[in-house]
């Protein structure tokens, strides 16, 4: 048997190894810790990164403008489409008539104008007529006072010789037949005077008549222009009318429903036969063309971002798959509940926080097409990585770190076009 030196001994020897050996872990398990904490560090004070971040893109509501039948559906969900595909028909019986309709409408509002451009044409010639009338009637007028005049002149004559020839039937130079003519004269020549008068009286009430046909003439024209609905080189009424065979050829376009962007069919509830209203969403279009990331950053991390830096976006749909963004702009203003304006005053609530949190700011980062390997999708969660410049950590330049915006070309997918046509 040992003795009891010997066995205490190598138990002292057993202690002292394992001691060691503590010893060792304890400074490895500190010195792991400490370089942790320094590559986060240096990552965290060089690329600003955050994981409240999502997959963006436009999508456009596929409304109906139209109210009808559905007669043709030729797409399903989730299906791709292009610029020009048809998405759908809404039955155009309905309109096509209203079409016929506001055409014939049409028809009958030209034949409507003409009759009543013709109608303004006979009314101005009646003016004309009527003038010309007048015109005539106060000529009329200043002849029959000239016959007055004449007459006039001609009895005052008359009576100037019945006095000068009175006198000699008395000394009996002339003889009472001639006396008695002269008399009659006289009587003649008042008699023609009288009847000139009522010429011109006559003629004033022609002149009268003449100027009440023209203001009915003018009265009736002015109807009729009215009726016309005339406006410079525009008729109202026939642009009324072409209106309304505008808006039912619009409503008849409105029948056939056509791609304006490509995208994706998304959310597609409805079938051939379904009744659809005006404005209610059939299905959405999810635009293939513009993608970007909006990502939340903490203000704190908003001085070292700048507009066009690069940034590593990583999908959790596609683990270990970076794929490159820029950085298009930081957003200028949050909604704040407190303190938000009711009633023209600010509504503060009496509450006191003693931990403050930071807010967290939207960053729009584009990203460049994808890949038809690795699609994007609309809603995706993402972490955003920002290669700023402002930061400058030691580790990483003295190659004690990489930087994840460093990889072989084998290890990301490539950017690409998008795909034409569902990845399959």
């Amino acid at each position: 048997m040992p003795d009891a030196p010997a066995q205490d001994a190598a138990s002292t020897q057993r202690v002292q190894r394992l001691q060691r050996l503590g010893r060792i872990v304890s400074y490895a398990s500190i010195a792991a810790g400490v370089i942790t904490l320094l590559v986060v560090w240096n990552q965290i004070q060089r690329y600003p990164r955050t994981d409240d971040a999502y997959l963006r893109a436009n999508t456009v509501g596929m409304a109906p403008r139209v109210f009808g039948q559905i007669v043709e559906l030729p797409i399903r969900d989730n299906q791709i489409v292009h610029v020009g595909d048809l998405l759908y028909r809404i039955d155009p019986r309905p309109y096509e008539v209203a079409l016929a309709r506001a055409e014939a409408k049409l028809a009958v509002v030209d034949f409507e104008v003409r009759a009543l451009s013709d109608a303004v044409k006979v009314a101005d010639a009646k003016i004309e007529t009527a003038r010309a009338d007048v015109a005539r009637a106060a000529a009329e007028v200043n002849r029959r006072k000239a016959d007055v005049t004449a007459a006039k002149a001609r009895a005052d004559y008359a009576e100037d010789y019945l006095s000068r020839v009175k006198p000699l039937l008395e000394q009996q130079f002339i003889t009472a037949d001639r006396v008695a003519l002269a008399e009659s004269d006289v009587q003649a020549a008042k008699a023609n005077v009288a009847a000139a008068d009522a010429g011109v009286v006559n003629a004033e009430a022609t002149v009268v008549a003449t100027q009440s046909a023209v203001v009915s003439a003018e009265a009736e024209q002015k109807q009729a222009r009215n009726a016309l609905a005339q406006l410079g080189d525009m008729n109202v009424r026939v642009a009324a009318a072409k209106v309304e065979v505008d808006d039912a050829k619009l409503n008849l376009q409105y029948c056939e429903v056509r791609a304006s962007v490509e995208g994706w069919v998304t959310n597609l509830n409805t079938n051939v036969g379904a009744f659809v209203k005006v404005g209610d969403t059939l299905f959405s279009l999810v635009q293939n063309t513009e993608w970007w990331v909006m990502a939340n950053f903490l203000e704190t991390e908003i001085e070292q971002i700048r507009v066009g830096q690069e940034v590593a976006v990583y999908i959790y749909a596609y683990p270990g798959h970076r794929f490159k963004g820029t950085v298009q702009g930081i957003g200028w203003a949050l909604y704040q509940a407190n303190g938000a304006t009711q009633q023209s005053l600010p509504d503060v609530k009496p509450t006191l926080n003693w931990v403050r949190l930071a807010q967290r700011f939207p960053v729009r980062i584009t990203l460049e097409p994808f890949d038809a390997q690795y699609p994007y999708r609309m809603g995706a969660t993402v972490t955003a990585v920002v290669k700023t410049e402002g930061r400058d950590p030691v580790l990483e330049q003295l190659g004690l770190i990489g930087s994840p915006f460093r990889a072989s070309s084998g290890s990301f997918p490539a950017s690409g076009s998008g795909p034409t046509a569902p990845s399959k």
